[in-house]
């Protein structure tokens, strides 16, 4: 739950001169750089790539949650964003709506991490990690544009905090750590998580399984006291599922009503899943030296013969479940048609999500200079954050870094089949920052003795 003795002690108040500095300058960065590249990249702002800005304008014209330009219904994507966009959209432009949405999600993120930083005990070091947030060239570029990485990030940044205020983490909270408004708090939190970006889905079930097997393990010599930690296990995942629930269900009675199927993500998810799937991304891209992309005609070439074979099998006027469910299964017949290119389209997405450099497009507007500063700054971060998984597992307190491994665990496993690309891991910089800097040999700061 969200109280005072859980905020930052920058907000508190209750920390040292040099806390208070250190959170300012973090802020200031952060702040100024994402203002700059907005700054900059004015137009990006109204440049609606995954047709965000398009649901938001038919939400706040009194279209409905509709396809842009049209009035008919769709769940193509994950609800959020486009809401908070209509929100704003009623009384400012488009431009200023994105920008200042981004602006301030990206900022919150900086400030969550200081506070992840002080509950994982870093000392000083929590300003590194805030520090390296602020700066990442990812989170800085797409502050920029009308997706949803600065809003997901906060989000995740969210839960992580609210996961390590519950006593199921091992945090010492003697004053109300079981209490189930705690739990439902952060069920809230993780619901709109999801309605943010439904991959998040993947946390429930990593988190249970490893929640299952550590109890297990743990008290592998005692099966009558194994047994009964599974009831207070339980009644925390119910409070924490209760409050996802009130989210989501909005979501989920509006798709039954309108679709008559309850949808609980997308009707998204078939595409992204056949565009990382399909003989032509196999032989264009997966089969040729690593750097290769997708060539733009290529891509629109199989779009429009993509979009012929729906027309030829479902007709023109298939539905968006039927549409969604016809990728998934072309998607299915290619990866049982090609086994070991989709092995290798694997291991092809996961080195793209862990990538230090931008491909594609993202290098038109970059210098030499400027990809190859991105490259090494990459480089030296993940290297940093690998080690840190390594030595936070050796760690007394190792319980506590766990929500920052089921998170980069489901984001991991999603794009293991999905449509994956850099930006991807966006969401996951705070807890890659925090796990790089554990790495650093530190004194506890005066606030953490």
């Amino acid at each position: 739950m969200i109280c005072e003795n859980d905020l930052p002690m920058a907000v508190t108040g209750k920390n040292s001169r040099g806390g208070l500095i250190g959170t300012i300058l973090c802020l200031f960065v952060g702040f100024v750089l994402r203002l700059a590249i907005i700054l900059n990249q004015p137009n990006q702002l109204t440049e609606d790539r995954d047709v965000y800005l398009g649901i938001a304008t038919n939400l706040a014209e009194g279209r409905g949650y509709s396809v842009p330009n049209s009035t008919s219904p769709t769940a193509f994507r994950p609800p959020l964003y486009p809401l908070g966009l209509a929100a704003g959209m009623m009384w400012f432009s488009p431009a200023i709506v994105v920008a200042g949405i981004n602006l301030l999600t990206g900022v919150c993120t900086i400030w969550l991490t200081i506070g992840l930083g002080e509950r994982l005990q870093l000392g000083s070091l929590r300003f590194v990690a805030a520090m390296l947030t602020a700066v990442d060239p990812l989170l800085v570029l797409y502050t920029a544009q009308p997706m949803t990485e600065s809003l997901c990030t906060c989000l995740a940044t969210l839960w992580l905090w609210s996961m390590m205020g519950l006593s199921m983490v091992g945090v010492a909270r003697q004053d109300h750590s079981q209490r189930p408004v705690d739990s439902l708090c952060t069920g809230i939190v993780f619901g709109l998580l999801v309605l943010c970006r439904p991959a998040f889905w993947l946390i429930p079930l990593v988190w249970g399984f490893g929640e299952l097997l550590g109890i297990a393990i743990r008290e592998r010599k005692s099966p009558i006291r194994r047994w009964t930690r599974f009831p207070s296990v339980f009644a925390t995942w119910a409070s924490a599922g209760v409050g996802a629930m009130l989210v989501v269900a909005p979501w989920l009675i509006r798709n039954g009503i309108v679709f008559g199927v309850p949808i609980l993500t997308t009707t998204h998810g078939g595409y992204t899943l056949l565009l990382g799937n399909n003989p032509v991304f196999y032989q264009e891209v997966v089969m040729q030296p690593w750097g290769t992309v997708w060539e733009r005609e290529s891509l629109l070439g199989w779009q429009q013969e993509l979009e012929s074979q729906i027309v030829r099998d479902l007709g023109a006027e298939a539905s968006e479940i039927q549409r969604d469910q016809w990728h998934s299964q072309q998607a299915k017949k290619a990866i049982s048609a090609n086994p070991g290119l989709f092995i290798a389209a694997v291991g092809h997405r996961i080195r793209s999500l862990w990538n230090t450099v931008p491909q594609g497009d993202a290098t038109n507007s970059t210098r030499g200079w400027g990809l190859q500063a991105v490259g090494l700054f990459y480089t030296a971060v993940l290297l940093a954050g690998g080690s840190g998984v390594i030595l936070a597992l050796r760690r007394a307190d190792r319980r506590q870094w766990l929500p920052l491994y089921v998170l980069i665990a489901s984001v991991q496993l999603a794009h293991l089949v999905y449509w994956t690309n850099t930006r991807m891991r966006g969401p996951l910089t705070p807890a890659v920052a925090l796990l790089a800097v554990s790495v650093i040999p530190r004194r506890p700061s005066l606030t953490s003795r």
